[in-house]
This record gives structure tokens, C-alpha cells and sequence, in this order.
């Protein structure tokens, strides 16, 4: 009873705008879909365009009710990587003019519009009642949550499955869950969960995060050199190749043979970065791309086939679906969530946050 108490405390902090956030990811379980319904425009579709247009006209309200929240707002706007993703969605929504499925890209395009609005009103009413490790601890807790009501829903299609499924949440706050998860009973389930999911590009995330425990506290940075001696004494003893197939690639059984990158083992990654730069380029579509989502789907299939939906690179999406034009907005927006994440990890260091 205090645990669920405690939830709900943590919870309530986030407002209106923070239990709106945790509905839309019971909406999606509720009206799940699979990979290959993710480029359909059906009627769970019209279900996620109302509901994220909702919580975006609400939040939009929320965001601009009182001074405080004007303040923020024009703040967020201004002064962080939130600019750049408006513009790139705006001019993901203008594709929709020559997506080969008009309603595809302009409903997907809205549904980012109106998450980022939900979202940015849950961050200010963070801010307005929490510190920096509140902040922290909510988005734990929020992720807890969200795993929960994943593993109730998939329960019956056995451990595999909810595995596969709660890799995401487990694999992306695996290092907020390791400094700030408040209670054993959040923090083993959720490390367990992210080391057990197979994820490739997973455990490369985590793998990339120990760069955080060089700027932690002593013992954190003890346990870094211990882990840079080990792998190092690794990849001199067995060679490099040896040390990641058996790491980081050992889910796909090793990727590396002989020094070259096994194609099979990259899930059609390498099979389409290639050709579908050559495709775009040949076509005359690299500055203003085949439309967001819709033509970057089509294309997929097109060049390889099969049951693939993206490009799986945040990047070559962008230059896919909405040419060099997108990448002038797609890439500012990374460039300023990298310098704010890194500058604040030395701030966090030298105020011993964690």
C-alpha cells in the first residue's frame, strides 16, 4: 500500500499533463499494433490522431494559461532543441502534399505536434514543483509504470514476447533507473529486464552510456576504469571482433566474421543504407524527400522488401522522407539534446548529484 501510495504521489506531480502522457501509452496497448500495421491508416490510427490531437490542443491551453507558463513556454521555444523539432514537423506535416498517403504522413506528423506539446507541458509542471533529481525520480517511476502495464498485456504470449516488448522502457532509462530509481523493487526489475531484452542496438545505448560513470561519484568512477581495464585486457588477449561478438552482438549469435559486418545479422540495416541513398539521389528526391512516414515506408519495401518499415537510423529517415531540407532542421535538433546532455552530465558531477 505504500509503494502504490508512493506511485501516486510521484505521479500527481505531473498534473493533468502527466496522466494524459500515461494514458496515451494505455491507449496504445489497448489498441495495439504490430509492425506492419504501424504504416496503416485504419481505424486504430484515427483512435492515436484524436487522442494526441486532444492532449495537444489541452496542453497547448496548459502551456499558456498564466505567466509562469508563458514564461516557460517561450523559454522552451527559444533557447532549447525544441525549435528545431516544431520545424522539422511542420515541414514533416507540409510533405504530406506529395506522400504517396497524404493521411499517413499529416496524421503522424499531428501525433508528434501533439505528443511534443503533452510533453512539454508535463516538464514544466515537473519543473514548477521539483528539483533536478525529482525530475529524475518521476521519470523512473513513470517508466516502472509503463513496463508494468506492458508485461500485464502481453502476460499471456509468454516470457519472449514481453521481453521483445519491454525492451524500449527498460533499454532507454537504464542508466536514470541505475543512479536515481528510488526503491530495489523499481531498480533490479528494470536493470534485469534491460540486460535480458537481446537488443542490439540496446545494449550498444548502454554500452556507450558507462562514459557516465567517469563523471559520477568516486565509486562510480572506480568501477569505470575497472570496466575500461577489463575490456581492454579483452580486446587485447582476444581481439576486438571476439570481444563484440560475444557483448554486444552475442544476441544475434556474433555479427563479425573475419573482420566484415554479416549483413543477416543487422536485421536489413546495411542491405538498405546504401542503395537507398543512391534511390533517393537518382529519383531528384534529395532535398525534399518521398513524404514523412508514408514514403519512406513505400520506399523501404521497395528496395528491399519484406517486412521492414524504416530505415532503422534516425537520420537517413529524415534524408529519406523529407530530403536535405529535413536534415537541416533533424540535425540541429540532435546536435543541441548531445551538447545539453553532455554539459549538464559535468554539472550534475560537480554538484555530486549521483
Amino acid at each position: 500500500m505504500n509503494l502504490y501510495k508512493e506511485f501516486k504521489r510521484v505521479l500527481m506531480l505531473g498534473g493533468v499533463p502527466g496522466w494524459i502522457l500515461l494514458g496515451y501509452y494505455v491507449v496504445q496497448i489497448a489498441f495495439a499494433r504490430t509492425k506492419s500495421d504501424m504504416a496503416a491508416v485504419d481505424g486504430t490510427a484515427v483512435i492515436y490522431a484524436a487522442y494526441a490531437l486532444g492532449a495537444g490542443i489541452y496542453c497547448y491551453r496548459d502551456l499558456t494559461k498564466d505567466t509562469f507558463s508563458r514564461f516557460f513556454f517561450s523559454k522552451l521555444m527559444k533557447r532549447t532543441c525544441v525549435l528545431w523539432f516544431v520545424l522539422y514537423t511542420m515541414l514533416c506535416a507540409l510533405s504530406a502534399l506529395w506522400s504517396p498517403i497524404l493521411p499517413l504522413s499529416g496524421y503522424r506528423a499531428l501525433e508528434c505536434m501533439g505528443m511534443m506539446l503533452l510533453n512539454a507541458a508535463v516538464i514544466k509542471n515537473l519543473i514548477k514543483n521539483l528539483e533536478t533529481k525529482g525530475i529524475m525520480l518521476w521519470s523512473v517511476t513513470y517508466a516502472f509504470v509503463m513496463m508494468t502495464f506492458t508485461a500485464i498485456s502481453f502476460a499471456r504470449a509468454g516470457w519472449a514476447t514481453i521481453l521483445y516488448a519491454l525492451q524500449f522502457p527498460s533499454t532507454i532509462f537504464f542508466y536514470l533507473v541505475f543512479y536515481y530509481a528510488p526503491k530495489k523493487i523499481i531498480k533490479y526489475p528494470m536493470l534485469t529486464t534491460a540486460i535480458l531484452s537481446r537488443s542490439t542496438t540496446g545494449y550498444l545505448g548502454m554500452a556507450t552510456g558507462l562514459c557516465s560513470f567517469m563523471f559520477g561519484q568516486k565509486k562510480y568512477r572506480i568501477l569505470g576504469w575497472i570496466i575500461v581495464f577489463g575490456v581492454g585486457i579483452s580486446i587485447a588477449t582476444v581481439g576486438l571482433e571476439d570481444v563484440l561478438n560475444n557483448t554486444v552482438f552475442a544476441a544475434k549469435g556474433g555479427a563479425f566474421e573475419n573482420g566484415k559486418l554479416d549483413e543477416e545479422k543487422t536485421s536489413g540495416r546495411t542491405q538498405l543504407w546504401g542503395p537507398a541513398i543512391e534511390a533517393v539521389k537518382a529519383d531528384n528526391r534529395e532535398w525534399y524527400g518521398y513524404g514523412f512516414v508514408a514514403g519512406e515506408t513505400m520506399f523501404v519495401q521497395n528496395v528491399i522488401g519484406g517486412q521492414v518499415i524504416g530505415m532503422h537510423n534516425g537520420f537517413l529517415s529524415a534524408f529519406v522522407g523529407t530530403g536535405y531540407i529535413g536534415l537541416i532542421f533533424f540535425l540541429p535538433f540532435y546536435v543541441r539534446i548531445c551538447s545539453f546532455c553532455f554539459f549538464f552530465l559535468i554539472h550534475l558531477s560537480n554538484t555530486k548529484r549521483y
